[in-house]
């Protein structure tokens, strides 16, 4: 009898999960195409974080080396993040619970058991529907393009991309929080879209994608694409998709990766992402992950990216003209269990890294964007009197088009001086806003003419300022 109490209750819940997922809102780009935007027209803003391998390592219930995928999911949702990037099938095709996505790892035959709870998609199906329930969305890729061998008949026949395209289309087309994401860091030679049978593979995939959600069958290449939510994951060390895929009509909006480096520079990315055309909106989707060792090897191998570089790599990119941003967590790229190690130094099992500052801290960018009036931001460096600094001092500034608001990110607290007579309006009251907790401090009030220096509270590493001017 109690079993089948239990069994009654997790149908109960997998039921509830599944019409959270029909009652999740869809996404699609803004009108002026440079934000997401609900499918109402609400403005969305991607707070992600990267769980590559969680659909294959994440268990649904709780084991003797990590608890259940839930506590993730419901850590994650408070904290406010809206986007959790992963991997489907995964690099290695079995999951935790031993089942195989594919028969003999062919790809246009998924092997499905009948009835529930039997096989790897029946839990695929569950997690993203859990997702669902917790107001989370999923940026799904279907493949890792950089493991795709050359003999794989997903290269080699693009009617295999198709199919597999199609299964997934059709299974999660009802799904309202998927993303599809192409690529996955594809950085060996001849792996990447700049190979044509790599890019003829990427399109069959993202057209079957489509077909499938559509309800279609008929590898044409005249899909429609409105259905879907399309993006592309560009291997690391400071690339864009828009390099590659930015005129394809499946991609939707860019993702842009920097990879784990102490020295980087988002804003110049997304600077040049944010002025080609046709319009995309843009995010750096893969950055300065936390704890982590740096992969630039002129870097000591003793230094760990700090809670001050994840804030330097988000301010940055959102402030340059970012829909949103992606936060990471060494421990989490692989879901590190209890015992193990990764590469580039990942040794906290990943419940034990859940509450790491800078995923906290993330949560305060989220709420300060959201605060200001949101689809009318611009990035405007004009509003700075001088340069912009160099290096780690690189001030960035955004604005609200009508004259509202201005943010001035200061990664190092050193002072700034401001073109007030940028705003519309008699006066303005000043602030500084603090990344570290999410407090402000009031300034004063000034008049909006000619320009005015700001000297944050404290300066030097790691004392990060946001100078936070409205009308």
């Amino acid at each position: 009898m109690d079993k089948i109490i239990k069994l009654a209750l997790i149908g109960c819940t997998c039921l509830l999960a599944a019409r959270s997922a029909e009652a999740l809102p869809r996404l699609r780009v803004s009108d002026n195409r440079r934000f997401l935007v609900t499918e109402d027209g609400q403005p969305f803003f991607w707070l992600g974080d990267t769980a590559w391998q969680l659909v294959n390592k994440a268990s649904r219930v709780d084991m003797i080396d990590q608890p259940s995928v839930l506590r993730y999911f419901k850590n994650r949702a408070t904290k406010g993040f809206t986007v959790i990037q992963t991997v489907v099938p995964g690099f290695d095709q079995i999951n935790v619970a031993g089942h195989a996505a594919f028969i003999d790892g062919d790809f246009t035959r998924p092997k499905v058991v009948p009835g529930p709870d039997n096989d790897y998609w029946d839990d695929m199906d569950w997690i993203v529907d859990q997702a669902a329930a917790h107001k989370l969305y999923l940026a799904l890729l279907p493949i890792w393009l950089n493991t795709v061998s050359e003999e794989s008949p997903l290269v080699t026949d693009p009617k295999v991309a198709y199919r597999y395209g199609h299964f997934l289309g059709a299974r999660y087309g009802e799904r309202r929080n998927v993303i599809w994401v192409m690529g996955g860091d594809a950085y060996k030679r001849g792996r990447n879209v700049d190979n044509p049978v790599r890019m003829t593979m990427t399109r069959a995939l993202a057209e079957g994608l489509a077909d499938g959600t559509n309800g279609e069958d008929k590898f044409d290449s005249k899909a429609d694409w409105s259905t879907t939510l399309m993006t592309f994951h560009p291997p690391g060390r400071e690339h864009s998709s828009s390099l590659w895929v930015h005129d394809e009509p499946w991609l939707d909006f860019n993702m842009i990766q920097t990879t784990t480096m102490f020295e980087f520079a988002n804003y110049h990315l997304v600077t040049t992402d944010y002025e080609k055309r046709p319009t995309k909106p843009t995010l750096d989707a893969e950055v300065a992950y936390e704890n982590s060792l740096s992969v630039n090897k002129n870097e000591s191998q003793s230094q760990r990216i700090s809670p001050w570089d994840v804030r330097r790599a988000a301010y940055w990119a959102v402030f340059a003209g970012g829909l949103g941003h992606t936060y990471g967590h060494r421990s989490f790229i692989k879901w590190v269990r209890e015992g193990e190690t990764t590469n580039y130094g990942g040794h906290i099992p990943w419940f034990k890294a859940l509450d790491a500052p800078g995923a906290f801290q993330m949560t305060h960018l989220k709420r300060l964007m959201e605060s200001l009036p949101f689809l009318t931001r611009v990035p405007d460096q004009s509003v700075l009197n001088g340069e912009s600094g160099q290096g780690i001092d690189h001030a960035q500034a955004t604005r609200d088009t009508d004259g509202s608001y201005m943010l001035i990110y200061l990664p190092t607290g050193k002072p700034v001086s401001v073109h007030l007579d940028k705003f519309r309006g008699p006066e303005v009251t000043a602030f500084w806003f603090n990344p570290h907790d999410g407090t402000t401090r009031r300034i004063g009030e000034f008049l909006a003419q000619g320009t005015r220096e700001f000297t944050p509270p404290t300066n030097g590493e790691g004392n990060d300022w946001v100078l936070v001017l409205k009308k």
